[in-house]
């Protein structure tokens, strides 16, 4: 909500500057900060413009004499459709600044001499979407004579002063001006006046053409209408326009304007309907299951739990979100309903969004209005468009629904709210605060009785007094105690700490981390479900692409590998250290697992003068995984199995991964068709789950000194069927190595030429080692021997 202060002003004496007042404001709890409109133009007056020629060597521009105060008239050259003789217009004089940093030079159009810019309002500030309509593509012009020359800031509000207040959901009292009055009439000790609107009596006549009904009372506290009959709707007066643009409310006509510009003095929303385009009774009730609401530019369709106003058999809008436009209010209109009610928040808020159709109004029902007000905002309605229109009759209040606003009394004990407050002020003190607020107390003793306006439902116990005393008295002013009680020593939870370690391992291996929201698709969901997860879907979420709650963090990684692809940034290792959600059939809350990501594509080595690219590659990745693995410091076996279970990762370089053999994760390398789909380059991913691996048992590490006696080693190459994996060949030697097999390693694999189809040539590197004497040959010989008739008998290998 933006706070003018020339609006302000009529109601409280204003003298502090704008940034001072929202200092102010933002100590009493409601962040604020200052707005100033227009500070960078200059030169901006009212012109007259006394002729308008076609310009000789153009078919769209004109030549026009202006009257700008000044000796003579100048010369403006102007392409405007709408520029005319005797028009009142925007001038920008030469030198003049407008926003954006443009400046206005005198200069030559074709050869004519222009000393300036007839301006339109888009040009001066005012955005596009919040003028008038009719000046959409051309020059503003002044509804009535003004004088030439005279500066056009004040008149179009162009360099009004404002304070943006970001209010609290609780705070909406202040989404009006005299709320706002209120509340920053008591930061300066200055109760605000008000002028109550009056209706003209003779106008006012005790019949109406139209009744109305409100089906759902629980919903509707309030209901009101008026008829104002015999109207001449046209422009609003240039003060409205100019306070309604810079509200973010484009001015629409003397009617619309009038209720909007209600809307934002009171913060109680009207709206307004032609009466003659009603079809009967006006009724407030719930829709049908596919009735349909006509916007001006789409419709809108409609279930049983959206709240509509209807006549007849027209729905006529979504009650307190947005009207429609089969009695909407225009030029032609003669006969008009204005409307005031209150509507239950939540069923505004989930109607507004379910139809993505937020607005002013809906936002202030959202957060609630004031129940008792709104009579009298109906009333100031009425007069307002009297005012503008000239209505000929008024009928008294027609009442659909009505609920009294009583105001909410408090007790509360002068020690207990200086006790909760740490402070010592007296009952004096704390009843001028509180009549600072509007708020009448009375006091027997030590007992305080705070009756609360309704304006302000947001309090209703002894706790929110004292709060409105401490905001008033000032929370900079409140005493500073140091806490009392035993120390903490602070630290993470060991699972904590073992999750920072596995994220220090990738940092440390180049690799970036990212942060993704933890909502996805529906699509993204099924794409990656590798743990059988039911979905977790959103009752209302604010998107499609955001409706689920992730069982995987590959989809998030993936996307982030597209953005950057996308950007010509292919070498890329990111990861990601988060939460999934992993719910079994038949449970209502997901459980939150602790999961640790990544993807990497691109090179891993550059190519250069020395050396050749190098691409990443399934192997690339799993010695990552690896180096993280051997961190976690789990006394397990952890294996990769190869599997095509994944339906969107490669069936022929994809594995799981197993500790003990427990599926702890994933890698593999993405599906050529994914990777399609998803405009992705060749990208490989992995997926680990934290809490798991936090849950093996931890090894126990001893340290033991350097081997005094050589080590010795033997190579061993062998001809296997293809379909043999390496890991069972590795585990096979370590089985039938011995005790002194110390470590085996692979390093030649050939396929091809000279090799039988469907077979393999693996070579092995053993190493052998007695910490405690000298290996001889013939022991070594012997546990050589063995492997090999080991591989011979399992795998039926050739040893080559």
């Amino acid at each position: 909500m933006k706070i003018s202060i020339d609006w302000l002003k009529e109601y409280i004496p204003v003298t502090h500057t704008v940034e001072e007042m929202a200092d102010k404001i933002s100590l009493t709890g409601i962040e604020s900060g200052p707005v100033k409109l227009g500070e960078e133009l200059t030169g901006l007056v009212v012109g007259h413009i006394t002729s308008v020629t076609p310009h000789p060597d153009s078919d769209h521009l004109k030549v026009c004499q202006v009257d700008v105060g000044e000796d003579e008239d100048i010369q403006i050259v102007c392409g405007a459709p709408n520029v005319a003789k005797d028009q009142y217009v925007i001038v920008a004089k030469h030198g003049s600044h407008l926003p954006n940093g443009v400046r206005i030079k005198r200069g030559k159009l074709r050869g004519q001499e222009s000393n300036g810019m007839i301006c339109g309002l888009d040009e001066v500030g005012v955005p596009a979407q919040y003028m008038p309509k009719e000046f959409e593509n051309g020059i503003y012009v002044f509804d009535q004579p003004e004088t030439p020359g005279q500066e056009v800031y004040d008149l179009l509000g162009l360099k009004d002063q404002m304070i943006d207040i970001d209010i609290t959901p609780n705070r909406a009292d202040t989404l009006g001006m005299r709320g706002a009055a209120w509340e920053i009439g008591a930061t300066y000790d200055e109760k605000p006046s008000f002028k109550k609107p009056e209706l003209d009596d003779t106008k006012v006549k005790d019949s109406n053409n139209l009744s109305v009904k409100v089906e759902e009372k629980a919903l509707v506290p309030d209901y009101l209408v008026r008829e104002l009959k015999d109207i001449t709707v046209g422009k609003s007066p240039l003060w409205v326009q100019r306070r309604l643009w810079n509200q973010g409310i484009r001015p629409v006509n003397s009617v619309i304007d009038a209720a909007n510009y209600v809307m934002i003095e009171y913060g109680q929303p009207i709206q307004a309907y032609d009466l003659d385009k009603l079809a009967g009774e006006l009724t407030v009730k719930k829709a049908h299951d596919g009735d349909k609401l006509q916007l001006v530019d789409e419709d809108k369709v409609l279930n049983h739990n959206d709240l509509v106003v209807t006549s007849g058999d027209k729905i006529l809008g979504l009650a307190g979100i947005v009207n429609g436009k089969l009695a909407s209010v225009d030029e032609n209109t003669k006969n008009v309903v204005l409307e005031a009610g209150v509507f239950d928040g939540a069923s505004v808020r989930k109607a507004a969004q379910r139809h993505d159709l937020r607005d002013d109004a809906s936002n202030r029902f959202e957060k609630g209005v004031d129940n008792g007000i709104v009579s009298e905002a109906l009333v100031r309605a009425t007069s307002l468009v009297d005012q503008f229109s000239t209505a000929k009759e008024i009928s008294k209040e027609i009442v659909g629904n009505y609920t009294k606003a009583e105001p909410t009394v408090i007790d509360g004990s002068i020690k207990h709210i200086n006790h909760l407050m740490g402070l010592n002020l007296s009952t004096d003190e704390i009843v001028k605060i509180l009549d600072r607020l509007g708020f009448e107390s009375e006091v027997t003793g030590d007992k305080l009785t705070v009756t609360v306006p309704t304006r302000r439902w947001d309090m209703a116990i002894e706790a929110d007094v004292v709060e409105e005393v401490n905001r008033i008295y000032g929370y900079e002013n409140l005493p500073n105690t140091l806490p009392a009680g035993m120390e903490t020593r602070g630290g993470y939870s060991k699972k904590r700490e073992f999750s920072n370690k596995l994220r220090d391992v990738l940092l440390g291996e180049g690799m970036d981390e990212v942060i993704n929201y933890s909502l996805l698709s529906k699509k993204e969901v099924d794409d990656f479900n590798t743990i059988h997860s039911e979905y977790t879907k959103l009752l209302h979420p604010m998107t499609e692409d955001h409706e689920y709650l992730r069982n995987s963090l590959i989809p998030g990684l993936v996307r982030n590998v597209a953005y950057n692809q996308a950007r010509n940034e292919n070498d890329l290792g990111i990861f990601e250290q988060a939460r999934i959600f992993n719910r079994e059939k038949g449970v209502a809350r997901p459980e939150e697992v602790e999961y640790i990501g990544g993807a990497v594509s691109g090179n891993v080595v550059n190519g250069s003068w020395n050396t050749k690219a190098q691409k990443t590659d399934f192997y690339y990745l799993k010695g990552i995984v690896d180096e993280l693995l051997s961190f976690t410091n789990a006394d397990a076996k952890f294996e990769y199995i190869a599997t095509s279970d994944y339906t969107n990762l490669h069936p022929g370089q994809t594995a799981k991964i197993l500790a003990n053999g427990q599926v702890v994760g994933l890698i593999g390398k993405l599906h050529p068709k994914y990777q399609k789909s998803q405009s992705v380059d060749d990208t490989f991913v992995f997926e680990l789950n934290i809490d798991a691996l936090f849950d093996l048992n931890p090894r126990n590490v001893q340290s033991q000194s350097a081997p005094k006696y050589p080590s010795i080693s033997r190579d061993l190459a062998i001809l296997v069927k293809s379909d043999v994996q390496n890991g069972e060949i590795i585990d096979d030697i370590y089985a039938n190595g011995g005790k002194y097999l110390n470590n085996v390693t692979i390093f030649d694999v050939y396929e091809g030429k000279n090799i039988k189809t469907n077979y393999k040539s693996l070579a092995y590197h053993l190493e052998f080692l007695n910490p405690n004497d000298t290996l001889t040959d013939e022991e070594v010989e012997k546990a050589f021997s063995l492997v090999k008739d080991s591989l011979v008998q399992k795998f039926n290998v050739e040893i080559r």
